[in-house]
């Protein structure tokens, strides 16, 4: 005997067909779940309006004369994307923002910091002080969380969308932005402009008094007595002017490229202190800002958006001037940034680009160097006037040269510091939104479905993980080991109805000879005759587990397919608490075994005949029967031994064997019981129960007959033969045929 298993039995792929089969109730789930999120989304959750602004973001240095482009300290694209994202910019945001929609960030927030709130209440049960956020603290966390993203697009834009629970927040939010960024920006590029002028008026100023120097030791030169170089010497005298010349300026560009890559870097000095230039150039600013903001105060109030960004700018300076900070050459606060990984690359770039520049001006320096070093051996064969006169001469057109490539481009330098802003270009300011945003309850009701749908299909999950059914020949023989003896497919056509008119459908008769529901009954007998051969078959029952599992139109079949081979056969309706054969058959329901078990009607007259050689004894007077007296093995026996001597095979319909016990005596009389299984409708754990019922009862059990499979595994493996068998209540036409047929009625044509 195969015991029942202690665990669940579960086939996979089976599991997830029979999950597939509660489409309904997964579909009624997730309708529950997800019609009253979306009414709550629509009607319920408060409206937020979303502000769109348009920037474009460009390298400032894009565009600017080349002689001063190696000039200016680094600023990029990158930097103005980082400010972006940062808390500084959020901050000056917040400080420029008009109190309703400072007052809106607060009040109504759309961050909740779950986690903040967890360890504040952990703190507290703990007897610690909570973490408690400013107003501006909390506007700013909510800016960065909640209200506004940025979105690169391919053309090089940047979008601002700003979302709010009231339009002109939003819009205030997207535009203020903008201004912030603009006028941080704009004084970023000239602060940057006006460092590189100071440091070129610095070279040009030390040029100008070695010129005057240089030009006083010629004159004195000149007034000692004229000296007449060769022309030779004195042509290689102004080659080595020349290159003097330009070995200056290449150190001054090489100074430049070294004050641009420490501003890369981290904006220090090879000490590791900030400048003296840049902390006074801190200073100008300072001054020009408090000038500024007094001009401002006398135009505008002091909410004014131009007063609250000069006094964020204003109070940023003074606490970079009062604490030791990180200054940039360029004279401007490091401000501390996270940047993205795309920054960060682009910032590397830049980086490794100062690098290069830096190693190709000192390759050039040396190069100069070497052809300065062999003219030089060239003119020693001088006199000692001689050699101090070219000196004199040398360094006279060196600073000649240097002092007006300084002046050019110190002309340079004034004309982009008082030009235009070249870091940022509004392409659209934010407008009042004309109507609310749908994103959030789209985003809700799709969750809503989601979940819906996760809770439908997991409750059709749970219970077909602990549902367990008997659906193919395998799981038949894991559950019992017995062997499946045939099985008849699921047949359409004429249903049995409820209540006392309820009949089993009748599947074999002699107008459909060559049907696989036929094919599948003689298959039956074929097994059971094999099965005589070994052991005498003359009386057999059939029995199931549980109502409705088809025993009675199985037994009612199987004697027919019996009686066509000329089998002198008796059916008996051994169910006498609701009977059904005599419906199929449409015969009377009494006299009949009842009777006959209680001696009221003899044996030739219980019968009924339905063809010669076929005659069939329906469950009688069950009305006053008990069949718990009834069904007694004195009784049945003796019956058994009456019936078996007038036929070659004597077939019984039973009950239910986990309802009632009422055929288990039967049973164990009989030469052989065959369970009936309904395949995807039988539980395994009944079926076990069952096979160890009949078992303990002394039944012989034969074997399985697997009733109603499903048109699915049908075709799965006879649907290729369905033309060999008939299509007729076989259940096996192919797809296409079924919705061939469908089409067709719908348009009223008929096959």
């Amino acid at each position: 005997m195969v015991e029942e298993l202690s665990g669940p039995h579960v086939g996979y792929l089976g599991l997830l067909r029979r999950i597939a089969s509660h489409w309904r109730l997964s579909l009624i789930v997730c309708v529950g779940v997800a019609a009253p999120v979306a009414v709550w989304a629509l009607l319920f959750l408060p409206k937020s309006y979303e502000a769109v602004a348009a920037i474009f973001i460009e390298d400032p240095r894009r565009g600017s004369v080349s002689t001063l482009r190696d000039w200016m300290p680094a600023g990029d694209a990158s930097y103005q994307q980082a400010v972006l994202r940062s808390r500084s910019l959020a901050a000056a945001v917040v400080d420029n923002l008009p109190q309703d929609s400072m007052n809106e960030l607060i009040r109504h927030a759309m961050h909740r910091d779950y986690v903040l709130a967890g360890q504040n209440l952990i703190r507290r049960l703990l007897g610690h002080e909570p973490v408690v956020f400013s107003p501006q603290q909390r506007a700013v966390r909510e800016l960065l969380t909640a209200r506004v993203r940025f979105e690169s697009l391919p053309s090089g834009e940047v979008e601002i969308r700003a979302i709010a629970y009231h339009p002109q927040v939003a819009k205030d939010l997207a535009n203020t932005y903008i201004e912030v960024l603009q006028s941080r920006s704009r004084s970023h590029i000239r602060d940057e402009a006006r460092a590189t002028r100071q440091f070129i008026e610095n070279l040009l100023a030390q040029t100008k008094a070695n010129l005057q120097e240089a030009e006083e030791s010629l004159a004195k030169h000149q007034r000692g007595g004229t000296l007449k170089l060769p022309e030779r010497s004195s042509v290689e005298m102004a080659q080595l002017a020349q290159l003097e010349s330009n070995l200056a300026d290449i150190q001054a560009s090489e100074e430049i490229a070294k004050r641009r890559l420490a501003g890369l870097k981290g904006g220090k000095d090879s000490a590791g202190m900030p400048g003296r230039a840049a902390r006074q150039a801190l200073s100008e600013r300072l001054a020009a800002l408090e000038a500024k903001l007094a001009t401002l105060e006398e135009k505008y109030a002091s909410e004014h958006p131009l007063v609250k960004s000069t006094q964020a700018e204003i109070n940023e300076l003074k606490t970079a001037l009062a604490a030791p900070p990180s200054i940039s050459p360029g004279g401007r606060s490091a401000i501390r940034l996270t940047l993205g990984p795309a920054d960060q690359a682009a910032v590397a770039k830049q980086v490794a680009d100062a690098e290069v520049e830096l190693a190709s001006l000192q390759n050039r320096e040396d190069v100069l160097k070497q052809r300065i070093a062999r003219l030089s051996s060239r003119l020693s064969a001088l006199g000692a006037e001689e050699w101090e006169t070219s000196k004199v001469l040398r360094r006279v057109e060196t600073h000649r040269s240097l002092y007006a490539t300084l002046s050019e481009k110190l002309g340079t330098a004034r004309v982009q510091e008082q030009g235009e802003d070249r870091g940022l270009r509004v392409i659209d300011r934010a407008t009042l939104p004309l109507g609310p945003n749908n994103a959030p309850a789209k985003k809700i009701i799709l969750l809503g479905i989601l979940l819906g749908f996760g809770l439908g299909v997991g409750v059709a999950g749970v219970i077909e993980y602990f549902n367990q059914p008997i659906e193919t020949e395998d799981d038949v023989f894991d559950a019992t080991g017995l062997p499946v003896l045939g099985w008849l497919p699921t047949i359409a056509g004429h249903q049995p109805t409820t209540g006392v008119e309820r009949e089993p459908l009748n599947l074999v008769n002699g107008s459909i000879p060559d049907t696989l529901p036929v094919e599948g009954c003689r298959s039956i007998r074929t097994s059971l005759e094999s099965l005589n051969g070994s052991r005498k078959l003359q009386s057999i029952m059939l029995a199931s587990a549980g109502p409705k599992e088809g025993k009675s139109t199985i037994v009612l079949n199987l004697a027919w397919v019996f009686w066509e081979l000329g089998r002198r056969l008796i059916l008996i309706d051994a169910d006498l608490r609701r009977p059904s054969l005599h419906r199929g058959l449409r015969c009377p329901p009494q006299p009949g075994l009842a009777d006959m078990l209680t001696g009221n009607v003899p044996w030739p007259r219980a019968g009924q005949g339905i063809r010669e050689g076929f005659v069939f004894l329906p469950a009688g007077s069950t009305g006053t029967a008990k069949p718990g007296v009834l069904l007694t093995v004195a009784k049945l026996r003796g019956a058994l031994e009456l019936l078996t001597s007038h036929a070659d095979l004597v077939l019984f319909d039973s009950a239910p064997v986990l309802a009632v016990a009422d055929n288990l005596i039967l049973a164990s009389l009989v030469d052989g019981v065959i369970l009936v299984v309904r395949a995807g409708e039988t539980q395994r754990h009944d079926l076990v129960r069952a096979k160890d019922l009949l078992e303990k009862a002394g039944a012989s059990l034969l074997g399985v007959v697997l009733n109603q499979v499903s048109p699915r595994e049908t075709r799965r493996y006879y649907g290729r033969y369905g033309d060999y068998y008939g299509s007729r209540d076989g259940n096996i036409e192919p797809w296409w045929q079924r919705c061939r047929f469908w089409a067709n009625k719908r348009t009223g044509v008929l096959r």
